[in-house]
């Protein structure tokens, strides 16, 4: 159990690259910055629908999202919803605002309208900051991977953050957390749920019913516990606890987009923040 949660946690972390390395180079893209310096969110909209396709095709990924920001921190284009900007984000998006304050990119999971991987990085245009770009990738590549192997995956969100994204208040609910991603079905996520219970998450793990349970806490880019990243497998998987290590481990080769990382101008990016 402890080396698939460890696992599970390598899985996220490498989704956590994979975003930044994205954020990093959409923000030296000379259309994105040309639309910014015109005020032109159509010619920012329609870059983004040209670039993600491609992105998401080379780097095998089914689910990538963007959005763009401006120098005062409010939503200026986003790539699913063209007519919805202008909010501001500072007020509750804790990764813009540290963004805001020191102006280099940073990857965290964080809490917006959905509890997701968020890589931000800023736009500069010969040394001026003229806005930033957030990348957001949900858990559905750790979800698969361990589908693959026979292994449930959830996340459970403190009931307290519901404030913030509403929506979720009618998502399945456990003790004082509510299941915001999973990989189960209907049938397998109500046989957790009558399993599992808040004094089980803080011990770590269970044994019930033929299963094993797992835990681990869930951190934002504070380091604040939003949360808790579960799993369980039925106890025939002990017997193959070594493929299970092996096969769950993050690509041994690099990533292609490795090459492809932009040159960083001046000083301005030495630093990545990585939570």
């Amino acid at each position: 159990m402890e080396s698939v949660l460890g696992l599970t946690q390598e899985l996220i972390s490498h989704e956590k690259q994979l975003a930044l390395s994205v954020s990093l180079i959409l923000s030296q893209n000379e259309a994105l910055k040309e639309g910014y310096l015109k005020n032109d969110r159509k010619l920012l909209f329609e870059t983004l629908q040209k670039e993600i396709p491609k992105i998401k095709h080379y780097l095998q990924i089914e689910n990538l999202e963007v959005q763009l920001h401006t120098k005062d921190a409010k939503a200026y284009v986003r790539s699913w919803d063209f007519e919805d900007y202008g909010d501001d984000l500072s007020t509750f998006r804790k990764g813009i605002s540290l963004l805001q304050q020191i102006k280099v990119p940073l990857v965290a999971i964080e809490l917006g309208k959905r509890l997701n991987i968020k890589a931000l990085c800023p736009i500069f245009d010969k040394n001026e900051f003229i806005g930033s770009l957030e990348i957001i990738i949900s858990f559905d590549e750790v979800a698969q991977n361990l589908s693959a192997k026979k292994i449930n995956f959830v996340i459970l969100m403190d009931k307290e953050l519901l404030e913030i994204g509403e929506w979720m208040k009618e998502l399945q609910q456990i003790d004082g957390y509510v299941i915001v991603s999973n990989n189960c079905s209907s049938g397998c996520i109500n046989s957790f749920i009558s399993n599992v219970s808040t004094p089980i998450m803080q011990q770590g793990f269970a044994r019930s019913n033929g299963a094993l349970f797992g835990f681990t806490p869930l951190f934002d880019i504070e380091a604040k516990q939003v949360g808790y990243i579960g799993i369980w497998f039925g106890e025939s998987l002990l017997k193959e606890s070594l493929l299970l290590r092996a096969s769950l481990a993050p690509r041994a080769i690099p990533l292609p987009v490795k090459m492809l990382e932009p040159a960083i101008q001046d000083s301005l990016q030495h630093e990545v923040l990585i939570r």
